[in-house]
């Protein structure tokens, strides 16, 4: 007879922040124009093509956590930090601070049993998880704020690509499974003009998760374009999935948990946009590469 997941286990689970679809909704795409703003090289070369470069896009389309920020080192794992010392969890007499290579555990264990190992590694002796599940709902709170006071940073690169595609009349979209609120709070700290030209598709759009193309499939459906002449930019192997089921071109920007993943599939990998060198005349190569080659 198959095992209950007790209630508390689900509860912690939910809290533990996914890049992945939510309910299906017949909310249309959201365009925020009005948010306000708030306050060593590794390219990797793409795929060839005798193929003008000069073409325009049909649409750039980015992931949100991951890509626009590195919500997971920057937010998530400061907010636990925080909702931590809070609660006065100690080790060895002081407060208990959960490392950027501790927290890449957590992000991967399932499960109780899997989540108080980790947690005790930590040094959390007496780990409890109704505490757990108290803690990681006030985390939640804290990241919330975070994004809201316009603290976590937009990544290198960001906003030049977004400049160069606004100046060539390139249509934007945001592509994420967060929240509607978050995602849009995190857009906006891209500034007004650019936070405008964002086509956010958040939240509950859609029933299947990355790696599943449906999110993808209805930015496109939405936005009328041709998926073979459109870019997607992620960071991690279930976003690449999901862009290329899709059938567009996708580029991946290593995050600080996805940096070891194996990106075989990627028409280009760079550890960010700036480093990178990642502009509007190289991404213009890659879907038109692509569809050479399938051609």
């Amino acid at each position: 007879m198959p095992r209950c997941v007790p209630l508390f286990v689900l509860s912690i689970a939910a809290l533990i922040p996914v890049a992945n679809g939510f309910a299906p909704s017949s909310i249309p795409a959201f365009k925020p124009s009005h948010l306000l703003p708030s306050c060593t090289r590794s390219r990797v070369a793409f795929r060839t093509g005798a193929l003008s470069t000069q073409a325009k896009l049909a649409a750039i389309i980015f992931a949100c956590d991951g890509v626009l920020v590195d919500s997971e080192c920057d937010g998530h794992r400061v907010a636990l930090n925080k909702a931590m010392k809070e609660s006065g969890i100690k080790k060895d007499g002081k407060e208990l601070e959960c490392s950027m290579e501790e927290y890449g555990k957590l992000l991967k264990a399932r499960g109780e049993q899997s989540l108080m190992t980790v947690w005790k590694e930590m040094g959390w002796d007496g780990m409890d998880m109704e505490e757990a599940v108290k803690i990681y709902e006030r985390k939640n709170e804290i990241f919330q704020k975070m994004i809201k006071d316009g603290v976590i940073p937009i990544r290198p690169g960001v906003n030049r690509l977004i400049d160069e595609a606004i100046a060539a009349d390139i249509p934007l979209a945001v592509c994420s499974s967060n929240t509607q609120s978050n995602v849009e709070s995190i857009v906006a700290e891209l500034g007004k003009t650019r936070a405008s030209k964002m086509n956010i598709f958040a939240g509950g759009r859609v029933v299947n998760r990355k790696p599943s193309p449906d999110i993808y499939n209805l930015c496109k459906g939405t936005m009328g374009f041709d998926a073979a002449n459109a870019v997607v930019i992620e960071d991690d192997n279930q976003g690449l999935a999901a862009a290329k089921a899709a059938g567009m071109a996708c580029v991946i920007t290593k995050s600080t948990y996805s940096s070891a993943e194996d990106f075989k599939e990627a028409d280009l990998v760079v550890d960010d946009l700036q480093s990178g060198e990642l502009d509007l005349e190289a991404i213009s190569k890659l879907p038109l590469s692509m569809a050479g080659l399938n051609a």
